[in-house]
């Protein structure tokens, strides 16, 4: 055993010393992110007064981007925390790819929200892709649950549909017809499109991938910039003929001026919250979390690290 008085060799001692420079930068980088806008990447409810203070009236919970309140319970547990040490919130959005599974965890708790004065906003993803090695545990009945959804929040236009992730060779452009002619006929006018991220973006992400994309390494080529405007653009199209309009996540905001009709999306969309409330409280100033984004600074109450016991799809990087 090496004995801390010991005089390390030149050699080690460099490499502790840069392994220790390594862990304190990467120290302060957590540090940078738990004071940033939207409070870093752990839930503490310690943390929501700091936030109060930010945003004011205008308070926004997140639940959850960050995992599927559908499979984990100990988010519905958390947003009781805050609303119970708090009160109300202004808005909750719900995340979800199982409206059903979503309302049977924390149903009664958002009823309580919405008599309270909190307004419900929602994104549901469908892809199509249930029971694949893409989504392997999502439902496999597309929009289940969600005409109950929209009618405990008010109505339709209470509800964005998320066609995301957009994956090479598993989109389907007459997939997205049927799907959008479900979302038509249940009154969502909105939907919200996003492109895998890119190699190198998510190390763990890229692993996965790699096994079902072999090309996968290598960017895949034949799905570059022209192939993501040319399926925006496909989109846009069939979606218009059902009555939606599409919008696209700030990954691939650029291609709004390359495709007519593409509009940026703000996943926390202050101006539609408002729409939904019918008052705006004011809107903080907020960087956003990435290059491109028009989100309102939001409180997330979710935990990272759920990806065996959510719906293990291949390509989610919250995991």
């Amino acid at each position: 055993m090496l004995l801390f008085s010991q005089k390390l060799p030149p050699s080690f001692a460099h490499a502790q010393s840069l392994c220790y420079n390594q862990v304190v930068r990467f120290c302060r980088y957590l540090a940078v992110e738990a004071k940033a806008d939207n409070m870093g990447f752990v839930f503490r409810l310690e943390d929501y007064p700091r936030y109060l203070d930010r945003v004011g009236d205008a308070s926004y919970l997140d639940v959850t981007r960050r995992t599927d309140p559908a499979r984990i319970t100990r988010v519905w547990d958390n947003l009781r925390a805050v609303t119970e040490a708090y009160g109300a919130p202004w808005i909750v959005q719900l995340w979800t790819k199982d409206a059903a599974g979503a309302l049977a965890r924390g149903g009664p708790l958002l009823r309580r929200l919405l008599q309270g004065g909190t307004t419900l906003a929602a994104q549901v993803t469908v892809t199509g892709l249930s029971g694949t090695i893409w989504e392997p545990l999502t439902p496999a009945e597309p929009f289940a649950g969600v005409a109950d959804l929209i009618a405990l929040a008010g109505g339709p236009d209470h509800v964005k549909w998320r066609y995301d992730p957009i994956i090479p060779t598993a989109h389907s452009l007459a997939r997205f017809r049927l799907l959008a002619e479900h979302a038509a006929k249940l009154g969502i006018a909105r939907c919200v499109i996003n492109f895998v991220a890119a190699p190198g973006r998510y190390k763990r992400v890229d692993t996965r991938l790699a096994s079902a994309l072999p090309r996968w390494p290598e960017a895949m080529p034949d799905y570059d910039e022209a192939w993501r405007a040319e399926t925006a653009a496909q989109l846009v199209e069939a979606a218009g003929e059902l009555g939606l309009t599409l919008f696209v996540c700030a990954e691939s905001v650029g291609l709004v001026g390359q495709v007519p009709g593409l509009q940026p999306a703000a996943c926390g969309d202050h101006e539609w919250f408002a729409a939904l409330s019918g008052q705006d409280l004011g809107r903080a100033p907020t960087s956003g979390s990435r290059s491109g984004c028009g989100c309102a600074a939001y409180f997330d109450v979710g935990l990272y690290g759920q990806w065996r016991r959510c719906h293990r799809c291949l390509y989610c990087y919250a995991g």
